[in-house]
């Protein structure tokens, strides 16, 4: 599947982020924050996640090089990414959205779920009508 031409004009930007957002997470940090403009009428067309067209590209160029490339090349990703969307904001000029950026080892979520217990199918809570979870 080819990718949108939007999201390759992101690529050097999608890896200045990323290689902060490395340097961040080597140095404990909470990852990297960036300010990403759209044009204002986008703001009018959100998609089903609530991003614009740019907010959306941009994001598929962080996740190609994470994700996509090590499995085209058949490898488990070394890095698992979270991007984090703020609130539309006026910065500088421009109309967009701060995003925060992190990396987290791809292994660290082996890690996590051995660690902690699975629920077996009986164990399970269900919501029924007259007997719900949350209640």
């Amino acid at each position: 599947m080819a990718r949108d031409p939007l999201s390759v004009a992101y690529d050097t930007r999608a890896r200045r982020v990323l290689l902060a957002a490395v340097q961040s997470h080597r140095d404990g940090g909470m990852g990297v924050t960036v300010f990403l403009p759209s044009p204002p009428r986008e703001f009018r067309h959100l998609d089903r996640g609530g991003r614009t067209r740019h907010e959306r590209q941009f994001q598929n160029a962080l996740y190609y090089p994470v994700f996509s490339l090590p499995r085209q090349a058949r490898e488990l990703p070394q890095w698992s990414l979270k991007v984090t969307w703020g609130k539309i904001t006026y910065h500088r000029g421009r109309w967009g959205r701060p995003a925060r950026v992190r990396l987290y080892r791809y292994s660290a979520g082996y890690r996590h779920a051995s660690q902690h217990p699975r629920w077996s199918a009986g164990e399970m809570f269900r919501s029924v009508p007259g007997a719900r979870v949350d209640q």
